[in-house]
């Protein structure tokens, strides 16, 4: 979804559950500046998608139409598919990475990375008879701490059976230079996804 889709819809969903907002709250909701919030707004109203009531001086009512709610419609099943799109791509992927590792007599995993990626690996697993044995998930970025030594000192001892499988789009490098740095060998002691 680009940035202006994502602006629209944000718009678009401000708009329904407050119809009464103002342009400071729709610029503060829609992380932009006032400005660029009163010529959005001018955009969206010109394309017919949101209608305007003055309710008294400087006070508007915004209402969604129903093309905007079409509109609506369309970003909200475009972000699905794409969504979706990317679920079966990533799960397609993890079941080839766990059915190589079962044909190398991996019995069990040490997941480590992100928690989306960790929840997909999961629902693949069952079907590949591979246990997920810990999962050391990185914390989100958005959260207030410090999430530059997210990686525990100490890891699980691995048995013969069982590997760690990286899944990360960020900070991969750093997870595998540590578990090089702990004597853990490519392919031997872990497999990277993504």
């Amino acid at each position: 979804m680009t940035p202006e889709e994502q602006r629209t819809l944000d718009l678009f969903e401000a708009v329904e559950s407050r119809p009464d907002i103002n342009q400071r709250q729709i610029a503060e909701e829609l992380g932009i500046s006032l400005g660029l919030a009163n010529a959005f707004l001018k955009t969206i109203l010109n394309k017919g998608w949101i209608r305007a009531r003055k309710v008294k001086a400087r006070r508007w009512l915004y209402f969604l139409t129903p093309q905007g709610s079409l509109e609506k419609s369309r970003l909200t099943l475009n972000y699905l598919q794409r969504t979706l799109k990317s679920f079966r791509e990533i799960r397609n992927q993890a079941d080839q990475l766990l059915a190589d590792l079962k044909t190398h007599g991996v019995q069990g995993i040490h997941l480590i990375g992100e928690e989306d990626f960790i929840d997909i690996i999961g629902l693949c697993l069952e079907h590949h008879q591979i246990i997920s044995l810990s999962k050391i998930i990185k914390p989100r970025m958005d959260t207030e701490e410090d999430c530059s030594e997210w990686l525990p000192d100490q890891l699980p001892v691995l048995k013969t059976s069982e590997r760690f499988l990286v899944a990360l789009l960020s900070d991969q490098e750093k997870v595998l230079q540590k578990l090089s740095s702990m004597s853990y060998q490519d392919q031997k002691h872990w497999v990277c996804m993504i």
